[in-house]
């Protein structure tokens, strides 16, 4: 291999690796505590991505440069110093693009273009190092080449952010639901990052994001008020929500481990929860099954138990998929379909999407089309899932 082919394999790699990694690892420690990047990226994958498709266009404009004889009269290695430098800027830029976005409102598209300049920026010092002066008489390239270059650097990452705003939105509003506001605070900026139009449990994720503004310094306050040790279990359970919402489980599981006994069901499902965001797997099964096994008989006649054996069970199911467990998955959710018949609807298209995750098109068409035969109002996701099979590999080829 030339002395040059290794510089423009090691040029390309660092144009993604330098400002991928910088950018990633100077974000504050929340937001990678979050599973965020730096601002206005939103998820590291979308900042990979920008990257990668940013590429194409970047070598396009530093063969244009290069073009230039002024330029190649400087030193080859000004370019990846130059890279270095612009990737500092950027860091330095970036928290405060991401404040303004933040409050902006703005629009997926605005924002896909702003991503994808800096982006451009920051790959094109390490294009120009890669580069070689071009022969005498080589015209410059047309101006398809720059639109063709263009298209590589947005339509993709387009598309890929709408997947992500997608599942980002079911996550978010999944995290909303259940008042675990740090982590939801943190779903929202991505979405929003992303200029995700998609609403929430029914509203606007900037809203929703601003009543949280609010909210978490309420909060923290309250987490910090000394707790006294002979505090009655209604204030420990009320000081356990407020750490869950925080985000602090190991805290909150301490106070609920003391509280209610085995007797207390409220507080087995609140402690199997926090052992579940524990990813202590086992722990959090125990307690499920507890709750299940004392008030499934009560699943046809109460329902508070049918309730609570409905948060058991979605609990075990996810507990085994988080745990790479899909066949106790798959049982547990058969098993709502026996505990709860009432709910069928809702286990069927649980085991859709579990079937469909695992590539078992054919029974996941089955469950998905039983959920909406059952409860009209499942279409709407069962139309969404039924599509993603029929787009898939292999699910393109068993068409029904």
């Amino acid at each position: 291999m030339r002395l040059t082919d290794l510089r423009f394999a090691l040029a390309y790699v660092l144009a993604v690796a330098v400002p991928a990694a910088t950018l990633h690892l100077s974000a504050p420690e929340e937001r990678l505590a979050a599973g965020l990047t730096a601002p206005p990226f939103a998820w590291p994958r979308v900042l990979v991505a920008h990257l990668l498709t940013a590429l194409p266009l970047g070598v396009l404009v530093a063969r244009l440069i290069r073009s230039a004889p002024a330029v190649n009269e400087f030193a080859p290695g000004v370019w990846p110093v130059a890279g270095v430098a612009v990737t500092g800027a950027a860091v330095l830029v970036c928290p405060g693009i991401g404040e303004a976005v933040a409050e902006g409102g703005f629009d997926a598209l605005p924002l896909l273009v702003l991503r994808a300049l800096i982006a451009l920026a920051l790959v094109f010092p390490w294009c120009v190092w890669a580069a070689d002066p071009p022969h005498p008489g080589t015209a410059v390239r047309s101006g398809w080449q720059f639109a063709l270059g263009g298209a590589v650097a947005l339509v993709p990452c387009g598309l890929y952010c709408e997947a992500a705003a997608e599942a980002g939105t079911e996550r978010a509003a999944d995290l909303v639901r259940r008042e675990r506001v740090v982590r939801a605070d943190a779903a929202l900026a991505g979405l929003i990052e992303l200029g995700s139009d998609r609403p929430v449990m029914g509203a606007a994720p900037a809203t929703i994001r601003k009543g949280y503004a609010a909210r978490l310094p309420q909060l923290a306050g309250s987490a910090a008020r000394p707790l006294p040790a002979n505090a009655p279990p209604s204030d420990r359970m009320a000081r356990a929500l407020v750490l869950i919402q925080l985000d602090r489980p190991a805290e909150a599981a301490g106070l609920l481990e003391g509280l209610g006994g085995p007797d207390d069901d409220t507080v087995t499902l609140l402690l199997a929860t926090v052992y579940r965001d524990l990813e202590r797997w086992t722990a959090s099964d125990e307690l499920y099954r507890r709750v299940l096994d004392k008030l499934r008989p009560q699943a046809a006649s109460n329902p508070q138990a049918a309730d609570m054996c409905a948060t058991a069970i979605e609990g075990l199911a996810f507990n085994a998929r988080a745990d790479r467990r899909p066949a106790d998955a798959e049982w547990a959710l058969k098993m709502g379909l026996d505990v709860l018949p009432g709910r069928a609807a809702q286990f069927h298209l649980q085991l859709g999407r579990h079937y469909h995750d695992g590539g078992r098109h054919g029974p996941a068409r089955e469950h998905l089309r039983e959920a909406a035969r059952l409860d009209p109002r499942t279409e709407p996701e069962v139309g969404k899932v039924l599509r993603q099979i029929n787009t898939a590999t292999p699910g393109c080829f068993s068409w029904q």
